[in-house]
């Protein structure tokens, strides 16, 4: 029987694999441009100078503790942080997108108002996170804090 040996290994060779034995995720598959959300049509537009709806805008972060009027635990989050005036025309659900990890809070009346929904832009488009609000018409500040880069990349659009 020289050729149970060469049997029993290639049984164990064609033999399934083990259910605790774990696959290793396949990397994504990257996107092109046009696989943005339709709200971020305009992501990859040049920067705007100031911040408004619908423009991409390149924001600076600041020192935390110089940050005046901030609401929250700006400074425990480290990194910089940032604040920014916008206007919100009509009422409505905004989400606001960010190219890198930070916490996202919109103030109004000097209250950070809680969010509608959280969630992450599509794998390789350069948008990171996208926080929702349910905005009512008015003046608002879109505060920025635990940014971990010079510069953070974000985008308010209509819902």
């Amino acid at each position: 029987m020289p050729f149970l040996p060469l049997l029993l290994l290639a049984q164990a060779a064609a033999a399934p694999m083990a259910p605790d034995m774990k696959m290793e995720k396949p990397e994504p598959v990257c996107v092109r441009a046009g696989d943005l959300p339709p709200a971020f049509a305009k992501w990859n537009a040049p920067a705007s100078t100031g911040l408004t709806i619908g423009a991409p805008y390149l924001a600076t972060g600041t020192e935390p503790s110089k940050l005046t009027g901030a609401v929250g635990d700006v400074v425990k989050r480290g990194g910089t942080a940032t604040a920014l005036s916008f206007t919100v025309a009509k009422a409505g659900v905004y989400q606001v997108g960010l190219a890198s990890g930070a916490w996202v809070d919109v103030v109004s009346g000097g209250t950070a108002l809680a969010s509608a929904g959280h969630g992450h832009g599509p794998n390789c488009t350069g948008l990171r996170k996208i926080v929702d609000f349910k905005l009512a018409s008015g003046r608002y500040t879109l505060q920025l804090s635990g940014i971990k880069t010079p510069t953070i990349k974000v985008m308010i659009v209509p819902k």
